[in-house]
């Protein structure tokens, strides 16, 4: 298992498109979608979890990917143009077993559900996972964590944290948590067993800053909103090799108002 090929992991807010903004804004879709399809051809993650991203935007997710790459996507609602959390898959390395969507309520199988005075239903979405190049099976979550109601928030943390414990394998949860790394819902987080990639990584290929930019500077030592965790399973741990916070494609624009996070990572057995 020391020779098997690392796996990178990357969460991004894609940012939903703001209708009446000005052509030149820098949030404008149609000036951040070419960012973010460059970002994408680049990257080329083994596994991308999304967030916030509408249906005209998970196009441009996968056409920047190509067909080899599987959606595991759901919205958080009925509505057309509802958004979407989820996971794209490399399907060369990666086979999806089963895969599942869950309310982030009190009605985890009530997609659209709202609870603890949340504005707007929140899910996340599971994938379990073999890996083909090692034959380790693991479990890949999505979500994105309520900004407006703490109650919501913590709740929501909980949820998710019960599902990595409960999953019977290695996890990987990748999402815009929307609390800081030194959080009390980062501490519940850790409580489940989901310890922070940027914290284990030998190496980290960026400077430490706040992954909430708002089309800014991104600020050193801000908070970490987006973060990759993991959970090791039975005899299983993760080997993070490195970490890394981009804000935009090469020589382009931000492609979000959030930066992506990706762990480049392995699991070893121990």
């Amino acid at each position: 298992m020391t020779d098997a090929p690392d796996l990178r992991c990357t969460t991004l807010n894609v940012r939903r498109p703001v209708p009446h903004l000005r052509r030149d804004h820098p949030d404008a879709w149609g000036n951040r979608r070419g960012a973010l399809a460059a970002f994408l051809d680049a990257e080329r993650p083994t596994v991308l979890a999304v967030q916030e991203a509408v249906p005209t935007q998970l196009d441009t997710v996968r056409a920047a990917l190509g067909t080899r790459w599987r959606a595991v996507v759901a919205p958080r609602s009925r509505a057309r143009a509802a958004e979407h959390v989820g996971l794209f898959v490399d399907a060369e390395r990666l086979r999806v077993v089963e895969h599942h969507t869950t309310a982030l309520s009190r009605r985890p199988d009530r997609i659209g559900s709202r609870s603890w005075g949340s504005l707007f239903p929140r899910i996340a979405v599971s994938a379990v996972l073999d890996d083909l190049a090692t034959g380790v099976r693991f479990t890949a979550i999505a979500t994105h964590l309520d900004p407006f109601s703490p109650l919501a928030l913590r709740n929501g943390a909980r949820l998710v944290g019960a599902s990595a414990r409960h999953a019977g394998t290695p996890v990987v949860a990748m999402a815009d948590w929307n609390a800081s790394e030194r959080s009390g819902v980062a501490r519940e987080l850790g409580t489940a067993g989901l310890l922070d990639t940027w914290d284990l990584a030998e190496t980290h290929d960026s400077p430490a800053v706040g992954t909430y930019t708002d089309h800014r500077p991104p600020r050193p030592g801000g908070a970490r909103l987006d973060r990759v965790l993991v959970r090791p399973g039975d005899g299983i741990r993760a080997w993070v090799r490195s970490a890394v916070i981009t804000t935009g494609a090469p020589g382009s624009q931000a492609f979000s108002d959030h930066a992506a996070v990706s762990a480049v990572l392995r699991w070893e057995a121990v």
